[in-house]
């Protein structure tokens, strides 16, 4: 049987052959045309024709148009959906890849045909757009279509919120690309700490335990009291057996006990959402910085998170400079005069009141 780091064909290297073994991941360049294998490592300009229409630029001038679509929150596709993104391949493009923002593109679209992808795309319910000084796909967790964690339904809540926006998808007029995620949970699985505005689901109340029922599921105390990032998890003594309790004052509220132990601790009812702002990857990566730490929200109700997110882009939009990032603006200005120009203070309330500075997100130090 041959290594890792050979292939099948003689015994030679994975340098000598350029072939990845079967059952290891799929070879990329399988799926890609001619076209684009000759020309990859050549690119070295792209510009953006229209909202969600790009050019890429080769060195010996050739070119590749490019088309970003939007797709359901958090890229969830039926059959049918995506038979459609198939014929839209076969017909205008020569390949398609699905966005790190779980966008969609089409790549490779003959500028010729351009007109008639567009309203091929439109009538498909694909709306084209989220390139450049506009807002780019939404980004989501799964929530509660297949996860257990979840303290507010990320998708429902980038439906809607996608809806709200829409014209910043449509229309470069914003000062720079404006990027949203959302978390259904502080653990981040959508990514809403490294946005430019995070969403992160978020628990009220300290996790619950169940003495009863965690005994009774024979749970390893000791790899749960290991799963906890901040140690706030110890075995308790009683006549039944061994349970654990929880110190309120280490406790993040990360749901990694309730992940562990499901049967016997559950994440509290009382649950919301915060707005973080000020994420960013690239060469100069930050988290974003809480600025609501909690908003009440149930499924569809989503009224006073477009209202927080509406008055964060207008205190962006009319205060930022040309290309100038939410990051880069709330380093200029400073959290506290950023505050202040959205009429909030550092706990996120109205300037004056009390905030809820018992909601905590996790910081795992």
């Amino acid at each position: 049987m041959p290594s890792r780091g050979t292939s099948r064909e003689g015994g030679k290297s994975l340098s000598e052959t350029g072939e990845l073994p079967a059952g290891i991941m799929p070879d990329f360049r399988r799926e890609l045309p001619p076209y684009l294998q000759d020309k990859a490592g050549t690119w070295v300009w792209h510009e953006e024709v229209g909202p969600g229409i790009i050019k890429h630029i080769a060195r010996d001038g050739s070119e590749l148009w490019s088309v970003r679509i939007l797709l359901p929150p958090n890229g969830l596709l039926a059959a049918e959906s995506l038979r459609k993104l198939a014929g839209f391949i076969r017909k205008y493009a020569l390949t398609g890849r699905r966005t790190f923002r779980q966008g969609f593109e089409l790549v490779g679209v003959n500028p010729a045909e351009l007109d008639n992808l567009l309203e091929e795309l439109a009538a498909a319910g694909f709306p084209v757009g989220g390139t450049g000084r506009t807002l780019h796909q939404i980004k989501c967790c799964t929530s509660f279509v297949h996860c257990q964690n979840a303290a507010l339904d990320a998708p429902s809540m980038a439906k809607v919120l996608g809806d709200y926006l829409y014209r910043h998808f449509r229309i470069p007029e914003l000062p720079a690309p404006l990027k949203v995620s959302i978390s259904g949970c502080p653990n981040s699985c959508g990514g809403g700490v490294e946005a430019d505005i995070g969403i992160l689901g978020v628990f009220a109340d300290f996790p619950e335990v169940n003495d009863r029922d965690l005994i009774a599921a024979n749970e390893d105390i000791g790899l749960l009291i290991s799963w906890c990032p901040t140690g706030a998890i110890r075995p308790k003594r009683i006549a039944e057996g061994t349970s654990v309790t929880i110190n309120e004052e280490r406790c993040v509220r990360c749901t990694s006990c309730a992940q562990a132990a499901p049967r016997g601790i559950r994440m509290g009812i009382n649950r919301g959402a915060a707005i973080l702002v000020g994420g960013r990857g690239g060469s100069r990566p930050s988290l974003g910085q809480v600025i609501f730490p909690f908003i009440p929200v149930r499924p569809l109700d989503y009224g006073e998170i477009c209202r927080r997110i509406s008055v964060i882009l207008d205190v962006w939009i009319r205060e930022s400079r040309p290309g100038e990032r939410l990051a880069a603006f709330i380093e200029r200005l400073g959290k506290d005069h950023f505050c202040e120009l959205l009429g909030v203070d550092g706990a996120g309330s109205p300037a004056g009141e009390k905030g809820r500075d018992h909601v905590v997100l996790p910081k795992y130090t």
